[in-house]
Protein backbone atom coordinates (compact mmCIF):
# COMPACT_ATOMS: atom_id res chain seq x y z
CA UNK A 1 0.00 0.00 0.00
CA UNK A 2 0.95 3.60 -0.69
CA UNK A 3 -0.76 5.31 1.99
CA UNK A 4 -0.61 8.92 2.68
CA UNK A 5 -3.05 11.72 3.97
CA UNK A 6 -3.55 14.99 2.20
CA UNK A 7 -5.83 18.14 2.43
CA UNK A 8 -9.07 17.55 0.53
CA UNK A 9 -10.40 19.61 -2.15
CA UNK A 10 -13.51 19.55 -3.75
CA UNK A 11 -11.90 18.12 -7.13
CA UNK A 12 -11.60 14.87 -4.21
CA UNK A 13 -15.15 14.49 -4.09
CA UNK A 14 -16.50 11.78 -6.25
CA UNK A 15 -19.88 9.97 -6.64
CA UNK A 16 -17.75 7.03 -4.66
CA UNK A 17 -16.74 9.01 -2.16
CA UNK A 18 -19.91 10.01 -1.41
CA UNK A 19 -21.52 6.63 -1.41
CA UNK A 20 -19.35 5.72 1.37
CA UNK A 21 -21.74 7.27 3.23
CA UNK A 22 -25.03 5.20 1.94
CA UNK A 23 -23.41 2.22 3.23
CA UNK A 24 -25.14 1.29 6.66
CA UNK A 25 -21.85 -0.68 8.47
CA UNK A 26 -19.64 2.39 7.45
CA UNK A 27 -22.13 5.26 8.87
CA UNK A 28 -23.27 2.92 12.01
CA UNK A 29 -21.82 4.59 14.62
CA UNK A 30 -21.82 7.99 13.00
CA UNK A 31 -24.10 10.78 13.10
CA UNK A 32 -23.51 10.47 9.23
CA UNK A 33 -26.59 7.83 8.93
CA UNK A 34 -28.74 10.82 9.91
CA UNK A 35 -27.77 12.79 6.90
CA UNK A 36 -28.31 12.35 3.18
CA UNK A 37 -25.13 13.31 1.09
CA UNK A 38 -24.77 14.54 -2.56
CA UNK A 39 -21.70 15.17 -4.89
CA UNK A 40 -22.72 18.84 -4.98
CA UNK A 41 -23.19 19.05 -1.27
CA UNK A 42 -19.86 17.38 -0.42
CA UNK A 43 -18.15 19.56 -2.40
CA UNK A 44 -19.02 22.62 -0.47
CA UNK A 45 -18.87 20.80 2.29
CA UNK A 46 -14.98 20.41 2.03
CA UNK A 47 -14.66 23.86 0.49
CA UNK A 48 -15.78 25.00 3.77
CA UNK A 49 -13.75 22.97 5.55
CA UNK A 50 -10.84 24.33 3.92
CA UNK A 51 -11.83 28.22 4.74
CA UNK A 52 -12.35 27.15 8.50
CA UNK A 53 -9.32 27.98 10.53
CA UNK A 54 -10.44 26.43 13.34
CA UNK A 55 -9.86 22.80 11.59
CA UNK A 56 -8.35 20.23 8.93
CA UNK A 57 -9.82 17.68 6.84
CA UNK A 58 -7.75 15.30 5.17
CA UNK A 59 -8.06 12.34 2.82
CA UNK A 60 -6.18 9.37 3.09
CA UNK A 61 -5.38 8.23 0.27
CA UNK A 62 -4.02 4.61 -0.81
CA UNK A 63 -1.66 5.71 -4.30
CA UNK A 64 -5.08 7.34 -5.91
CA UNK A 65 -7.27 5.88 -4.32
CA UNK A 66 -9.95 7.66 -2.06
CA UNK A 67 -10.35 4.95 1.03
CA UNK A 68 -10.77 7.17 4.32
CA UNK A 69 -10.66 11.17 6.09
CA UNK A 70 -9.64 12.46 9.26
CA UNK A 71 -10.09 15.41 10.50
CA UNK A 72 -8.86 17.62 13.64
CA UNK A 73 -11.44 19.89 15.34
CA UNK A 74 -10.90 22.98 17.52
CA UNK A 75 -7.18 23.53 16.71
CA UNK A 76 -7.06 27.13 17.59
CA UNK A 77 -8.23 26.39 21.05
CA UNK A 78 -6.48 28.32 23.69
CA UNK A 79 -6.83 25.00 25.87
CA UNK A 80 -4.34 23.29 23.16
CA UNK A 81 -6.63 21.04 22.65
CA UNK A 82 -8.57 19.41 19.65
CA UNK A 83 -11.30 16.40 18.56
CA UNK A 84 -10.07 14.06 16.24
CA UNK A 85 -13.04 12.24 14.05
CA UNK A 86 -12.35 9.64 11.07
CA UNK A 87 -13.96 7.14 8.42
CA UNK A 88 -12.48 4.27 6.36
CA UNK A 89 -15.09 4.80 4.14
CA UNK A 90 -13.93 1.80 0.92
CA UNK A 91 -14.74 -0.94 3.39
CA UNK A 92 -12.40 -3.06 1.37
CA UNK A 93 -9.91 -1.29 3.28
CA UNK A 94 -11.06 -2.62 6.62
CA UNK A 95 -8.74 -4.45 9.02
CA UNK A 96 -5.93 -3.57 7.18
CA UNK A 97 -4.92 -0.42 9.80
CA UNK A 98 -5.79 2.63 7.79
CA UNK A 99 -7.06 4.01 10.57
CA UNK A 100 -4.35 3.65 12.83
CA UNK A 101 -1.75 4.71 9.93
CA UNK A 102 -4.20 7.66 10.13
CA UNK A 103 -4.09 8.79 13.22
CA UNK A 104 -0.47 8.45 13.91
CA UNK A 105 -0.03 10.65 11.32
CA UNK A 106 -2.28 13.23 12.71
CA UNK A 107 -0.91 12.77 16.44
CA UNK A 108 2.18 14.10 14.76
CA UNK A 109 0.50 17.12 12.57
CA UNK A 110 -0.92 17.95 16.02
CA UNK A 111 2.01 18.41 17.80
CA UNK A 112 4.25 19.83 15.02
CA UNK A 113 2.50 21.58 12.99
CA UNK A 114 -0.48 23.20 15.40
CA UNK A 115 1.36 22.77 18.61
CA UNK A 116 -0.92 20.95 20.48
CA UNK A 117 -1.04 19.34 23.75
CA UNK A 118 -4.12 17.00 23.56
CA UNK A 119 -5.97 15.39 21.15
CA UNK A 120 -9.50 13.44 22.44
CA UNK A 121 -11.85 11.54 20.23
CA UNK A 122 -15.70 9.64 21.14
CA UNK A 123 -16.49 6.63 20.01
CA UNK A 124 -20.06 4.56 20.60
CA UNK A 125 -19.14 2.07 22.91
CA UNK A 126 -19.95 -0.37 20.44
CA UNK A 127 -17.90 0.41 17.96
CA UNK A 128 -14.97 -1.99 19.01
CA UNK A 129 -12.81 -1.69 16.48
CA UNK A 130 -12.60 2.35 16.45
CA UNK A 131 -11.36 1.85 20.63
CA UNK A 132 -8.99 -0.74 19.31
CA UNK A 133 -7.35 1.68 17.17
CA UNK A 134 -7.22 4.60 19.41
CA UNK A 135 -5.86 2.45 21.96
CA UNK A 136 -3.13 1.55 19.71
CA UNK A 137 -1.98 4.58 19.50
CA UNK A 138 -1.45 5.42 22.91
CA UNK A 139 -5.08 6.75 24.04
CA UNK A 140 -6.34 6.19 27.35
CA UNK A 141 -10.61 6.18 28.09
CA UNK A 142 -11.00 9.06 30.27
CA UNK A 143 -14.49 8.87 30.67
CA UNK A 144 -17.81 7.15 29.56
CA UNK A 145 -21.33 9.45 28.67
CA UNK A 146 -24.07 7.16 29.98
CA UNK A 147 -26.83 6.57 26.58
CA UNK A 148 -25.45 9.34 25.06
CA UNK A 149 -25.89 7.97 21.66
CA UNK A 150 -28.96 7.02 19.75
CA UNK A 151 -28.26 4.37 17.33
CA UNK A 152 -30.28 0.93 15.88
CA UNK A 153 -33.19 2.57 18.18
CA UNK A 154 -31.65 2.65 21.29
CA UNK A 155 -29.52 4.53 23.55
CA UNK A 156 -25.77 3.77 24.04
CA UNK A 157 -23.30 5.05 25.97
CA UNK A 158 -20.41 6.88 24.18
CA UNK A 159 -16.53 6.60 25.20
CA UNK A 160 -14.28 9.04 25.70
CA UNK A 161 -10.47 9.26 24.80
CA UNK A 162 -7.68 10.80 25.20
CA UNK A 163 -3.81 11.42 24.31
CA UNK A 164 -1.26 14.08 25.88
CA UNK A 165 0.96 14.68 22.89
CA UNK A 166 3.64 15.41 25.52
CA UNK A 167 3.84 12.16 26.60
CA UNK A 168 4.26 8.95 25.48
CA UNK A 169 2.44 6.49 25.74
Amino acid sequence: MDLYLKMLSGKDVTQGYVDWFSEKEVVRFSDNQFRSFTVRGQIQYVEECRSNKDMVLFGIFDGNIHVGNISINGIRSPHRRAEITYVVGNSSYWGKGIASYAISEVIIISAQEYNLNKLVAGVAEHNTASARVLNKNGFVLEGIRKKHLFFDGKFTNQLDYGLLLNEKP
